[in-house]
């Protein structure tokens, strides 16, 4: 695998050098957690692309063209599962509209992903706990049509999928793709003026871990609203509402999360809570408070602290980053601690900017370079 993503990016950069229309971005990121755990020894685990011990070691390319025309991605994990997933997205708008157009017709296939639905949720603490999307590993589909940055409509999905078999059951050492029950999503979103966004998303199966339901079938619904007071008044600093909903008819699963956000050019905050009934691994009773303090450029420096199960013993969790960046290179160092209690192995990578999944004390010094 690793082999193919090294040809795949060498074919990416040399495509550069013959048609100068073609851009090529992408980010290398790694680091390592040292952790102590509550009542234990330190340990030492890798640190990168989907959190620690999970896709350590995150390396995303994409590659488009200057017209806006088509784009593509490779994001691969280089530790841990190795998985390379693949994307490429056509807009057909602007093949036949013209560049100008201010219709998209985005038809886009994902390897080894997900197809997310449209959202309209200020995902401010990186939970995303409101977030509705496909099954894993599969070759999913996806056509998006918008007109400009008022609405737009997306239909995703692929079929159900199969090893290839050997002496009657599944020969898994042929191919890395599992079994899985295929999917279907739809959603939109509607942005009437700016600083207002409304969303509605179903999706038949989705991902296993928000237990829609485990054979599939009924399915999960979810709708958000945002609302931006401060671009709606045009005022001199920003600060937000933002909600959203969601159901799983399987399981009669009901999620409803809300959150404030706003700052000045100095500082950012963000307060987000969460209830999850009945209780399941993707959100509990969940509360996040975070800051951003834009004091120096290219300097990031956060707080955050939080609740994965508010109102419980040590379910809490406290921590902060400091790093810099310089010419595309960010150096940062994370330290957190997590009570006994805390679900840390539940919380996404992007909760407070880099948080760890680790309980106890922890300490995450990173490298990323972007280009």
């Amino acid at each position: 695998m690793k082999k193919v993503l090294v040809s795949l990016l060498v074919l990416a950069l040399a495509m550069t050098s013959v048609f100068a229309a073609v851009n090529v971005n992408g980010v290398f990121e790694a680091g390592y957690t040292f952790n102590k755990p509550n009542n234990g020894d330190w340990q030492i685990g890798a640190w990168g692309n989907d959190n620690i011990y999970s896709s350590p070691v995150k390396l995303n390319v994409g590659i488009s063209d200057d017209a806006g025309i088509w784009s593509g991605s490779l994001k691969g994990a280089l530790v841990a599962d190795s998985r390379l997933e693949g994307n490429i997205t056509v807009d057909f708008g602007k093949l036949f509209l013209g560049e100008d157009s201010d219709i998209a017709i985005k038809l886009g296939a994902t390897a080894n992903g997900r197809v997310a639905g449209l959202n309209a949720f200020n995902n401010a603490s990186g939970l995303n706990t409101s977030r509705i999307r496909t099954n894993e590993k599969g070759l999913w589909f996806a056509l998006n049509v918008a007109y400009g940055n008022y609405v737009e409509v997306q239909v995703a999905g692929g079929p159900k999928l199969y090893l290839p078999m050997k002496e009657g059951k599944p020969d898994s050492e042929s191919s890395n793709w599992a079994t899985d029950n295929g999917d279907f999503l739809a959603s939109a979103i509607v942005r009437p003026i700016d600083g207002l966004a409304v969303s509605l998303g179903y999706v038949l199966n989705g991902e296993g871990k928000m237990i829609y339901s485990k054979d599939g079938g009924k399915g999960a619904l979810n709708a958000a609203l945002d609302a931006n007071i401060g671009k709606l008044a045009n005022l001199d600093f920003d600060l937000g509402v933002s909600a959203a909903y969601k159901i799983g008819f399987e399981n009669k699963y009901n999620a409803v999360v809300a959150a404030v956000y706003g700052g000045v050019d100095v500082v950012d905050v963000a307060i987000e809570y969460g209830l999850g009934i009945p209780e399941n691994d993707s959100l509990k009773n969940a509360l996040y408070a975070g800051v951003d303090f834009n004091v120096v450029e290219n300097l990031l420096l956060n707080v955050y602290a939080g609740s994965t199960n508010f109102g419980v013993k040590d379910s809490f969790y406290v921590g902060g980053n400091v790093g810099y960046t310089v010419s595309g290179v960010t150096l940062n160092a994370n330290l957190q601690y997590a009570g006994v209690g805390a679900d840390m192995g539940d919380i996404g990578g992007d909760i407070g900017e880099g948080a760890v999944k680790a309980k106890g004390f922890s300490i995450t010094p990173s490298i990323s370079v972007a280009w």
